[in-house]
């Protein structure tokens, strides 16, 4: 058996030393440690970790009102569609079929961007107010990996350069149909839109107006 001098011993324990020295001079890592991925950063406004279904509504609604694109979209699933059944008939009736066909999450957050740019870059022309009513116009259905919320809403649109200037009211049923993805995160893959009223002004015909 090979025999190992006190002297080899002694250079080889002072040369770790002085290495484990260095690393924590320079405050490297463990080299060895797993890493994980960093959970995803919102420098701007109100936004939840969606681990529930309303969480999502909430920052949602937040979301609309900050006027915080990046907030918003998180709060869409890739596949997501947007429907609009009774302003669609209008729509059609009009000849304007095109309105609010094929819906996508693409359309969406182009339609979004364009209303949150309008409103920020133009507050004296263009301002909204959207809330949610308390009331929950029918239970909540909220399974293991699947939902389905329904919101009854009301959304102040200002048009500031009328003179003088005018408030339109907005009102309707919206109703998010939700999934969970990664993370254990929820969001929406499917929101139906419905006014109050026949024929009244709702949530849809607004964003129509910016597609």
């Amino acid at each position: 058996m090979m025999r190992v001098s006190p002297a080899r011993l002694y250079c080889v324990s002072l040369f770790c030393f002085l290495l484990l020295g260095y690393f924590c001079i320079c405050g490297c890592k463990n080299p060895f440690k797993t890493r994980s991925s960093p959970p995803p950063k919102f420098s701007e406004g109100t936004w939840e970790t969606p681990a529930l279904p309303e969480i999502v509504i909430q920052n949602l609604l937040y979301a609309y009102n900050e006027k915080i694109i990046g907030n918003f979209i998180q709060c869409l699933c890739d596949s997501f569609r947007f429907s609009a059944p009774e302003d669609s008939i209008d729509a059609t009736n009009q000849g304007r079929a095109e309105l609010f066909a094929d819906w996508s999450r693409s359309v969406e957050i182009k339609v979004t961007t364009s209303i949150f740019n309008t409103s920020r870059q133009n507050p004296d022309s263009l301002g909204y107010i959207l809330s949610f009513h308390p009331t929950l116009p029918v239970p909540d259905q909220v399974g293991d990996t699947l939902a389905v919320l329904s919101r009854d809403y009301e959304l102040f649109i200002f048009d500031l350069q009328a003179n003088p200037p005018e408030t339109t009211l907005a009102k309707g049923t919206a109703t998010f149909q939700m999934r969970q993805t990664s993370l254990n995160w929820w969001s929406i893959y499917f929101w139906s839109d419905i006014p109050a009223q026949a024929g009244e002004n709702d949530w849809a015909d607004f964003k129509a107006k910016f597609r």
